[in-house]
């Protein structure tokens, strides 16, 4: 079966949009209802996956409006795991431009504006929500990375179980997705953003040097970064972080042939 076919195709801000049926496997892997939550899981989940969905969005118009400033293109947005138009690979999100150079500068500033916008509406969120009544607490992940974490408590006016867990799974869900994935984007980890940046700033000044040195780096970075995550036994991101590895291994195997 063709599951193109139930692709999500639409239009924001001028820019095509297509979600694939495989974004929204994305949304459950990564969702806290496989580590044992209790109550209206459902719920939660749908609450989880608007709030996955809307924070990617952003992240990727965040490069969008970029490319459209710097090469005054009109870039395509893809959401999912599988292959672009343009046969280019995508896990997540991926904003594809039909034209770019190879300044620094301004491959690098396309490359942050993702995260940045991302972080940016997560922390805007919580801000706006804290004079409504609306509890957070700052948390960290292996004590190191920051978060904030939504308290449920404060959603229970609401009433009906369905609709807090709805309500605290979005809410909780995009200002977490927002902050904490978005600043593992910013990680020196190609393909992630930080990578990118890494790529574009040493490939133009050391040449093949640079992207050797980009690629030790970032496998060195996402098998720390996989350990950590199995020893939290998070098994997807675990998963992440060591095909990243891999995969940075085969390039790096390639450079050198």
């Amino acid at each position: 079966m063709d599951l193109s076919q139930f692709d999500w195709k639409f239009k924001i801000f001028g820019f095509p949009v297509r979600v694939m049926v495989s974004f929204w496997l994305i949304c459950v892997f990564f969702s806290p209802f496989l580590r044992g939550q209790n109550g209206p899981w459902l719920f939660g989940l749908l609450g989880w996956s608007a709030a996955v969905f809307l924070s990617i969005l952003v992240h990727e118009l965040g490069h969008a409006f970029a490319m459209r400033k710097v090469y005054g293109s009109t870039p395509t947005i893809d959401l999912g795991i599988g292959s672009t138009a343009s046969g280019a690979f995508v896990f997540g999100g991926l904003t594809s431009s039909s034209t770019s150079d190879r300044v620094p500068i301004k491959r690098a500033l396309t490359a942050a504006a993702g995260p940045i916008a991302e972080i940016t509406a997560a922390f805007a969120l919580a801000l706006l929500l804290i004079p409504l009544g609306f509890r957070f607490e700052r948390t960290t992940i292996f004590g190191v990375i920051p978060s904030i974490s939504a308290d449920v408590e404060s959603f229970r006016f609401f009433g009906s179980l369905p609709l807090i867990y709805f309500t605290y799974f979005f809410v909780e869900g995009f200002v977490f997705v927002g902050i904490v994935w978005g600043l593992f984007n910013l990680a020196p980890i190609f393909p992630c953003d930080g990578g990118q940046i890494l790529l574009s700033i040493l490939g133009q000044s050391l040449g093949a040097d640079g992207v050797r040195i980009t690629m030790i780096v970032s496998i060195a970075l996402s098998a720390a970064l996989g350990y950590l995550f199995l020893r939290e036994e998070s098994y997807f991101m675990a998963f992440f972080f060591f095909f990243s590895a891999y995969q940075n291994y085969r390039v790096l195997s390639g450079w050198r042939r």
